[in-house]
């Protein structure tokens, strides 16, 4: 019993260290952006936060000794269909609690004259490689590690938790990184549980940094809705903030519900199997 715990908790180190190589490369790779024009900016911080994610994979698979395709990392003919299946699950999440927060809060929304949709995807491309690179950091090898060490649901639990301080480690609060990231992290990690790859996740992700970019200010030439702060009373009380922390609570919720069907789901397959086989 002790071995196996000694054994499980190896795994979770090496998931740990895994999170903290590939923050540092990322750290020590961003200084290129220097190089680069400033309007590129995501861009490139996407393109650098991906090789510093491939780099760190490959480094832990040859320690391994295994290969990209053993931890899902390989294209097949259903990963653009995965991934666009994650774009419209991630703009329906994202764009109800959008319009609970807007719903809620003393805002009126009105159509930004200075953009128009095409333009406003070309701009937001570089969320695409943005997101890719986080979930080939968060939930490729490190989930891949774990799930089949101390289970699903403690594995979905981990990588959250990390991704949460991974955030706060580029400057986020305590609170905006496990009321936000640490809560998208369980549906990501979910996703690639759910569809035995990243596409799926990076789709979702992408699609949620989507929608909330699709929102900005009255100046704001890239949104493709301006918000406007009206003179009516705020939603505060005691000084806590109930349009962002309802949100986030619903989200949680939501993510709990559906990561205990599919587990509930999974059990009853492997139990139909166990008996299907017994009867012969």
């Amino acid at each position: 019993m002790k071995e196996a715990i000694k054994a499980n908790t190896r795994y979770i180190y090496k998931a740990i260290l895994f999170c903290v190589v590939f923050t540092g490369l990322f750290v020590i790779f961003s200084f290129a952006k220097n190089f680069f024009p400033n309007n590129s900016e995501r861009l490139t911080h996407g393109v650098i936060g991906t090789l510093a994610a491939f780099l760190t994979s490959f480094l832990f698979l040859k320690f391994d000794k295994k290969q990209f395709s053993d931890i899902g990392l390989f294209f097949q003919r259903n990963t653009v269909v995965k991934f666009f299946a994650g774009v419209i699950a991630g703009c329906i999440i994202m764009g109800l609690l959008a319009i609970s927060v807007l719903y809620f809060s003393n805002v009126t929304i009105e159509v930004n004259p200075g953009s128009n949709f095409l333009h406003f995807l070309l701009v937001t491309l570089p969320l695409i490689p943005l997101a890719f690179m986080e979930e080939l950091g968060f939930r490729a090898y490190p989930l891949e590690v774990l799930k089949n060490k101390i289970g699903i649901r403690l594995s979905i639990i981990i990588t959250s938790i990390l991704f949460a301080l991974y955030h706060i480690a580029n400057g986020w609060t305590i609170a905006s990184s496990f009321s936000g990231p640490a809560i998208w992290g369980l549906i990501y990690g979910l996703a690639a549980i759910y569809s035995k790859g990243i596409a799926m996740p990076t789709g979702i992700h992408y699609a949620a940094n989507l929608v909330t970019s699709a929102f900005g200010a009255a100046n704001n030439t890239v949104s493709i809705w301006t918000i406007k702060q009206s003179n009516t009373s705020t939603t505060k009380y005691q000084r806590i903030d109930w349009t962002t922390i309802l949100p986030s609570l619903a989200l949680l919720v939501f993510a709990i519900i559906c990561l205990e069907l599919y587990m509930r789901r999974k059990t009853t397959t492997k139990t139909g199997i166990a008996n299907s086989e017994a009867r012969y």
